[in-house]
């Protein structure tokens, strides 16, 4: 059996088993016309960065603007300039600026862009993102509770576990929360569903008890785990995640220290200080090599208990 033919004229047709493979024919060649900046695409989500250190990287980036232009009308294509933001991403007092434009509309400078799920601020803070998550996330727990009432608690557990939770730690390595204000923002979310999930809302009643009597760590204790397992991937090259220049074996090992400890990076600034490979190669230094040393994935999981990690990182009790 064979459907008719049906013409294309446009784009690609989705919901089609060919859709996904006609779509990266569709859009792969877009890099090929980005001759100065960098371009990142993931379906129909495209980015071009570059660092601007002078007037002349801003021409450059428009002249890939205009590049990418050239690509849309090779494609019978139309790009939205309505649809497309601009954002200097800095620390400066006085970045460089620069009017960008597509087809003479200029391109609006924006502070907050989300891109695959998560906000980026242009001075690399996370407050709007985690304050968007928990927002999103409790109004997933008001449809729960108003929809499953009088479920029992094991299926209220479950609720959460799968629609609140992974909203609360989607991509959580790269935005992992360093301030107490941003962290408790977080936790509320959880406690909430704890009350929710045991039907106990009374001020005298231990949520601390609750948590765990359902044997749930807190947020902060899971996405430190999450983050320390990312970086055993990265360490074992189990994900292509480019790490040669940050990555250097410490010279200086005690016999208190961990064998497969790395340099720690000199950062001045909290944003740096703070982000994914700084922050972790100080909390996986802290790990004890019977730990570092599990080669797979699964058993450094195994390894990583509760236990362990309350008595590497005292912060967390």
């Amino acid at each position: 059996m064979s459907s008719s033919k049906i013409p294309v004229t446009s784009g690609v047709p989705q919901g089609t088993v060919l859709g996904p493979i006609l779509f990266l024919i569709y859009i792969n060649d877009l890099p090929e016309y980005i001759k100065h900046s960098k371009i990142r695409l993931f379906a129909d989500d495209s980015i071009i960065y570059r660092q601007i250190k002078s007037q002349n990287d801003c021409l450059m980036l428009q002249e890939d603007i205009e590049a990418a232009i050239q690509w849309e009308q090779d494609w019978l294509m139309s790009f939205h300039p309505d649809k497309c933001n601009i954002m200097n991403i800095t620390t400066k007092r006085t970045p460089i600026h620069f009017y960008y434009n597509m087809y003479g509309h200029i391109l609006e400078s924006v502070k907050h862009a989300k891109y695959l799920g998560i906000t980026i601020s242009s001075d690399l803070k996370w407050n709007t993102h985690i304050q968007q998550t928990a927002a999103k996330a409790n109004k997933s727990l008001c449809f729960i509770r108003r929809n499953l009432k009088v479920q029992s608690q094991k299926i209220k557990e479950r609720a959460y576990q799968t629609i609140i939770r992974p909203k609360l730690e989607y991509c959580c390595t790269v935005w992992d929360p360093y301030t107490s204000e941003n962290i408790r923002s977080l936790e509320k979310v959880q406690r909430r569903a704890a009350r929710y999930a045991c039907n106990r809302h009374h001020n005298t009643s231990s949520v601390c008890d609750m948590l765990d009597t359902m044997k749930r760590q807190t947020l902060q204790e899971r996405r430190l785990r999450t983050r320390l397992i990312m970086f055993h991937k990265i360490t074992n090259e189990n994900i292509a995640i480019p790490s040669q220049n940050l990555l250097q074996k410490s010279q200086s090992v005690t016999r208190s220290t961990n064998k497969d400890a790395y340099r720690q990076i000199q950062c001045n600034k909290d944003s740096y200080k703070f982000s994914f490979f700084c922050q972790t190669i100080k909390d996986w230094n802290k790990l004890s090599s019977v730990i570092t040393k599990n080669t797979t994935t699964e058993t450094f999981k195994d390894a990583l208990t509760h236990d362990v990690l309350l008595d590497t990182y005292p912060h967390l009790k």
